[in-house]
């Protein structure tokens, strides 16, 4: 059985976004994703059998609330179950608290930088499969986004530092939404996450590997739903090419709210 990356894969249709919000003003995202994956990705990238059926369930709540003019607050925390053969765990993941900075701001355009701590939830470092590494974490980067009558797109990239353990990432989204019709929109967006090979394999717990140095890359698609401040978001998700992870497929179901 591989656990490799597989518990790493993005699990949620929700990005930080180059808007920051008004002041006063909350955003909520709850949300359930599925994956399953049967195969992964060797460090060729060449696709093989993990030994068993990986699945995922997450349930999901992200946040964030407009500070002042300039300012938004974000939170991130999910809760997973984990299957892949006689292996079974659940709990709380990583919880996630970041800021997002405006720099500029127009008409039409936002660019704005952000910064996340990532801090472990505590739970065993010894469960197969894991739910995380364990370890504390800072990102931050550049985010940019443009909007018109058409519809809206949002990109960001930024840099991520696990402390002892794994390796440091780049991250990276890009995408936005095609309006339809007044109430609903076509979302499509790609992200990647590509180790940076300066971490070391370490065995932390009973015969637990975690790859410190992945390379995934997927793409989201769903409708999103506009019923006045209410959005529903269901979608699909699939890695398109990885090394070192996880070849997985699933579908999630969003509930956004702003007020």
């Amino acid at each position: 059985m591989r656990t490799l990356s597989l518990i790493l894969l993005s699990s949620s249709f929700v990005f930080a976004s180059a808007w920051v919000r008004q002041e006063g003003e909350f955003f909520i995202s709850t949300s359930f994703n599925y994956q399953k994956a049967t195969k992964y990705y060797d460090k060729d990238g060449k696709r093989r059998p993990i030994g068993c059926t990986f699945e995922k369930r997450e349930l999901q709540i992200y946040g964030e609330y407009g500070i002042d003019p300039k300012h938004t607050a974000v939170f991130k925390l999910p809760y997973s179950w984990l299957e892949c053969g006689d292996g079974e765990t659940s709990g709380l993941g990583d919880l996630e608290l970041g800021i997002i900075r405006n720099v500029l701001k127009g008409q039409r355009g936002s660019l704005s930088l952000y910064g996340n701590l990532i801090m472990p939830t505590g739970y065993s470092i010894k469960d197969n499969p894991r739910i995380g590494y364990g370890r504390f974490a800072v990102e931050g980067g550049l985010l940019y986004g443009f909007s018109g009558n058409w519809g809206f797109w949002d990109s960001g990239v930024g840099y991520r530092y696990y402390f002892g353990y794994p390796s440091s990432q780049i991250r990276a989204y890009g995408g936005g939404g095609i309006n339809i019709t007044q109430s609903l929109q076509l979302l499509t967006f790609v992200d990647a996450q590509i180790g940076l090979g300066d971490g070391k394999r370490k065995s932390i717990g009973e015969n637990v590997f975690l790859e410190p140095d992945y390379k995934l890359v997927q793409v989201n698609i769903a409708p999103r739903i506009k019923l006045g401040n209410l959005s529903l978001v269901p979608g699909y998700q699939k890695t398109l090419y990885g090394k070192r992870v996880g070849d997985a497929h699933g579908f999630f179901f969003n509930l956004w709210y702003s007020f």
